[in-house]
């Protein structure tokens, strides 16, 4: 797996763990109802990965398929 794949991975798992955790009332994730502290921390963690999966991806450049 080249770098560019690899950031795109970490791209796309922190957009999906963003999405369980804004949506864990609705599909039954959720223990509390309203946005309870496990939600919030999900959601973090999850614009976090997301943020560091963009950083890499215009690092490395669209481009290119390794970090020089």
């Amino acid at each position: 797996m080249n770098n560019k794949t690899a950031s795109i991975a970490i791209s796309v798992l922190g957009a999906l763990i963003l999405l369980a955790s804004l949506t864990a009332d609705v599909t039954g994730l959720g223990d509390d109802p309203g946005f309870g502290g496990q939600q919030t921390i999900g959601t973090v963690f999850g614009v976090v990965v997301l943020a560091v999966g963009v950083y890499l991806y215009k690092k490395i450049g669209p481009g290119s398929t390794s970090a020089e």
